[in-house]
């Protein structure tokens, strides 16, 4: 019985180790410059003005092309028309046949800050991209997720 309880012991103190070095190991949400958001929907409010402001040090903001906080149909510089981003975070991860691989909300957003805004992406982990992933999501209510697994 005492072997028993000694692995029992040690997989308690294992988990409880990994749980407590999770919680060690996020950053700081504040990392970004941006102050971290106490409630969800002030992180969607925040998330929706740096939508709106931010250009990440290029030449335009993301509601440049995605109009009314990306709510209607958007436009490119060229004049393409965009869909609007209601619902959009329902449709991530999803598979980029251009680029060969599984994309998220994420590096979606790299994507778009880095090509079509010129400027640099905020870190992954960052509260600047907490925000605007949660503004998405909040675009993204009543959605079905998983529409993009057959």
């Amino acid at each position: 019985m005492k072997p028993v309880m000694s692995r029992l012991m040690k997989l308690a103190l294992g988990a409880i180790s990994v749980a407590a070095l999770g919680t060690i190991a996020l950053p700081p949400a504040h990392a970004a410059g941006v102050p971290p958001a106490h409630s969800l929907a002030q992180a969607a409010l925040q998330g929706q003005h740096i939508f709106n402001h931010d250009k990440f040090g290029g030449v335009r903001t993301c509601s440049a092309c995605h109009v009314n906080g990306g709510t209607t149909i958007g436009h490119l510089p060229n004049g393409t028309k965009i869909p609007s981003l209601m619902g959009v975070a329902a449709e991530f991860p999803r598979y980029n046949p251009a680029a060969h691989r599984v994309v998220t909300l994420g590096q979606q957003l790299d994507h778009c800050i880095t090509g079509g805004l010129q400027g640099k992406p905020p870190a992954a982990n960052s509260a600047q991209m907490t925000d605007l992933v949660t503004y998405l999501t909040k675009l993204s209510k009543g959605s079905i997720m998983g529409k993009q697994f057959k």
